[in-house]
């Protein structure tokens, strides 16, 4: 048995057991507290590394936003960036296109491009015409013209550019397409030439500058010598005039009440009018009058073909300034502007094809 000893407190117990129990109680209390700490620290880390990922999915006002995976998504995220450049908001509509609709996207993406070569286009045929390189001018408009919509926002821009460039070359007496080289005969008139060359009067004055009918033996001349043609569309109200089948020039028409929408088919040109008397319902209207609704040039049209049977119509001007009363039920046939329809009556001789479609 153990010796026991008396303590100064008056108890007694063995020094082995009381040591070997003391230890043991102080163990337990560092464990606790040694597990406490290691929990303390894990939740720290835990509330630490959240508190990180959480900051990073916080966008900044000024800071660029994910692109969204829906289309709910990315009108609320349009919406939101409205501020933003034109190429922000340019490539969230792409992205949408794309993301619901790929054949769309593609076919955005084909008119953006077919706008961008029209627009090339363009510019390259603005330039040579500054330059005054009026042949390349058309060649590239030309190009450009025949196959694109005339609802195109150049359509209108390229046609009058066209039609600028060949009217010049014409006047010039160089255009190879429309003119050739004469030397006048004895018993020549400027009226024989333009029945044997199937064009006008006017027209080989203006090919050669000339003020006057009289001529020279031994004069050269340009005489313009086109197979004309001329196809008025109903689709877009279009006159598109061609020489040797080759786009010369386009203009506008405005078809009038004499015209159903549904009238078409194939006629030639059969007279000419210089300020035409106008007579209707027993009155006659004089030239330039308020009341001559067929103004300053007139071309009386007859049926051709599977066409011959058809109701005569005519091209022909306006009794207004600029162009026709464009208003639905305006009183006419084909009419267009005083000033182009002069050019045109110019232009085109008798018995030129005229198609309308």
């Amino acid at each position: 048995m153990a010796k026991m000893k008396k303590k100064s407190s008056g108890s007694y117990g063995s020094y082995g057991i009381r040591t070997v129990e003391a230890g043991r109680s102080h163990t337990g209390l560092y464990r606790f507290f040694a597990v406490l700490l290691f929990l303390i620290i894990c939740g720290a880390i835990v509330w630490a590394i959240k508190s990180h990922t959480d900051s990073r999915g916080t966008i900044p006002s000024d800071g660029v936003k994910p692109v969204p995976d829906n289309d709910a998504a990315a009108l609320t995220f349009a919406d939101e960036r409205a501020s933003d450049s034109a190429e922000t908001t340019a490539a969230i509509l792409d992205y949408r296109t794309r993301d619901n609709d790929p054949s769309a996207f593609d076919l955005q993406e084909f008119e953006r491009q077919r706008l961008k070569q029209h627009r090339k286009l363009y510019d390259d045929a603005l330039q040579a015409f500054n330059e005054r390189k009026f042949e390349k001018c058309r060649s590239i408009l030309r190009d450009m013209l025949v196959p694109m919509d005339s609802s195109d926002a150049l359509y209108d821009p390229a046609a009058n550019l066209l039609g600028r460039a060949s009217m010049n070359i014409y006047r010039s007496g160089t255009d190879s397409e429309t003119n050739v080289d004469y030397s006048v005969k004895s018993g020549d008139t400027l009226s024989k030439l333009a029945l044997n060359y199937n064009t006008s009067v006017s027209a080989i004055q203006k090919a050669n500058g000339m003020t006057t009918t009289r001529l020279n033996i031994g004069q050269k001349l340009k005489i313009p010598q086109s197979v004309w043609s001329i196809e008025i569309r109903r689709s877009d109200n279009k006159l598109i005039l061609k020489a040797n089948n080759k786009l010369f020039k386009i203009y506008n028409v405005y078809p009038g009440s004499a015209v159903s929408q549904s009238f078409a088919g194939t006629f030639r040109i059969f007279s000419k009018q210089k300020d035409p008397v106008w007579r209707m319902d027993g009155q006659t209207y004089q030239p330039g009058s308020a009341g001559n609704i067929v103004g300053a040039r007139w071309m009386a049209l007859k049926g051709t073909g599977a066409s011959a049977d058809a109701a005569g119509t005519a091209i022909h001007g306006t009794n207004r300034a600029g162009a026709p009363d464009a208003s639905p039920g305006a009183p006419g046939y084909f009419r267009m502007s005083n000033e182009d329809i002069k050019e045109l009556y110019d232009l085109v001789p008798c018995e030129t094809t005229v198609e309308i479609k």
